[in-house]
């Protein structure tokens, strides 16, 4: 069950992002999403290094299977919590390269900075760590105080309005964690579980 004050927020699709400001293109809570292609490759590479460059022009076509990309590249999003379906909990980032899961929304480490460094292709930064979320070769999850290749993160908005985070490296192992709030390796997660599922809510107040 979700808190109280967690808010789903639909997205607005189809119309060309010339018409809005950045700021505009922004929704204040719940899931503040753009619909756009689930791609990465050299055109994702180039991004990285053109983050701070570049002027958005129209917002990618809607994929057929219901789910969508997130923001588009080199944008900040306010600072987020990311709550867990399974458990309940907040994902947080704490010193020392730990991750885990926390249900005390007051905990300063569940205070994210999402960016996006390609369309649908994101880091994760613990605000009061510093540090980045990461994805071992063997799926551990932990923390690096710089982005490296095991930082990079498919982020997609999924039919049920949950995001899921997938390695870059191995597409098919997800963010998770278990039921008792520990990280779970990303080889034992796939589509389909709660431990994958994740709702962004803001962390300004």
């Amino acid at each position: 069950m979700l808190p109280t004050n967690a808010t789903a927020v639909g997205t607005s699709v189809g119309v060309s992002a010339t018409s809005f400001s950045p700021q505009e293109l922004e929704l204040e809570s719940g899931l503040e999403r753009r619909r756009g292609p689930q791609r990465r490759g050299g055109g994702a590479r180039q991004s990285r290094s053109n983050m701070a460059a570049g002027g958005i022009t129209t917002l990618p076509p809607t994929p057929d299977d219901g789910g969508s990309t997130s923001f588009l590249p080199g944008t900040h999003r306010d600072l987020k919590r990311l709550y867990c379906k399974n458990g309940g909990y907040f994902l947080r980032i704490a010193p020392q390269g730990r991750v885990d899961g926390a249900r005390d929304k007051s905990d300063p480490n569940t205070k994210l900075q999402i960016q996006a460094t390609a369309v649908g292709e994101v880091v994760i930064k613990g605000v009061s760590s510093s540090q980045y979320l990461a994805m071992s070769a063997d799926g551990r999850l932990f923390a690096k105080k710089r982005a490296t290749e095991e930082c990079y993160f498919l982020e997609r908005l999924e039919s049920n309005n949950y995001n899921t985070y997938r390695s870059c490296r191995n597409p098919d192992w997800y963010v998770a964690l278990k039921r008792t709030g520990q990280p779970k390796y990303g080889s034992r997660t796939g589509p389909g579980q709660k431990a994958i599922l994740f709702l962004p809510m803001s962390a300004v107040s």
